[in-house]
């Protein structure tokens, strides 16, 4: 039997409380969920932990930020230039490697989080990409670009993200939104259907298309966790006079991330810690060992 069918058939989902709960029916229901830390974790000095080392990567950001032009910074960040990755290889560099300690794999591959995912995807998950980011407000002359834009994502359908905000993220600051219902099997799922690259509809068709409605725009204040089902429209990031600043997670099942390189890699020698069987699959390479 195959490993991703062998796995499937093994996996028996955790029980879940009534805050785990509550997330995992919204994700069934609308493609996305929203949480505080304090009712997911109920761990304030965790909390703290993350925003001190978050504090860090956004005071060394703003040291650098007023000197570098948007040319300078689309040399650096790439295509996305309004976005700072903390953990993002730049090209010809190798990904960053996290200790299984790191607090961001811990919140990663934590119960409270990784439960509901696996639910969400009757599979065990693995972690795929870790990241800090922080939006670059722009002010109120660009457009929207890039991701800024309705799309769907690529690599897997039903992939699984998770924004967890380290601002205050208003209007200003580029929250995130999303169409309830337009992952597949859902009210839009046909529309603009899923493939493996990005779906970019035409934006004036797409919002004739859709009832505004169904459109959700998710702010809120530091502590807020958005679980989403990114395969459904989204878009996010178009910061006018405040930054993003945020926590980012991907998980894609085992198959997906064969099929996909993981964005960052595992220092195991610094030890494991006490990983449940569900947080030590997340971490674990691919059987090809390409993502360790």
């Amino acid at each position: 039997m195959p490993l991703r069918l062998l796995q499937r058939s093994r996996f028996k989902p955790a029980a879940l409380n009534s805050v785990q709960q509550e997330a995992l029916e919204a994700l069934q229901r609308d493609g996305v969920a929203v949480v505080s830390f304090a009712d997911l974790f109920g761990d304030s000095a965790f909390w703290m932990e993350l925003e001190t080392d978050m504090r860090s990567f956004v005071e060394q950001t703003e040291r650098e930020l007023p000197a570098l032009s948007i040319e300078e910074r689309r040399a650096r960040f790439g295509n996305k230039w309004f976005l700072v990755r903390r953990f993002r290889a730049r090209r010809g560099e190798p990904n960053a490697s996290l200790a299984p300690d790191s607090p961001w794999l811990r919140l990663g591959v934590g119960t409270e989080l990784l439960d509901v995912v696996n639910a969400y995807r009757g599979q065990m998950m693995r972690l795929h990409d870790v990241d800090n980011w922080y939006t670059v407000p722009e002010g109120d002359e660009t457009d929207r670009v890039l991701s800024q834009k309705w799309h769907r994502d690529g690599w897997e359908n039903h992939i699984v993200k998770v924004f967890t905000y380290f601002s205050d993220v208003d209007a200003e600051a580029g929250p995130f939104e999303y169409v309830r219902g337009s992952a597949e099997g859902g009210k839009y799922g046909s529309l603009w259907p899923w493939e493996e690259e990005e779906v970019y509809p035409d934006q004036t068709e797409f919002a004739a298309a859709v009832d505004e409605s169904d459109c959700t725009t998710l702010t809120g204040p530091p502590g807020t966790i958005v679980i989403c089902d990114t395969s459904g429209f989204h878009r996010g990031g178009f910061a006018h006079s405040r930054p993003r600043i945020l926590s980012y997670l991907t998980y894609l099942s085992d198959a997906g991330n064969r099929r996909h390189r993981r964005k960052f890699g595992v220092d195991w020698t610094v030890g494991d810690g006490s990983l449940s069987e569900a947080a030590r699959f997340a971490l674990n390479a691919d059987t090809t060992g390409r993502s360790s």
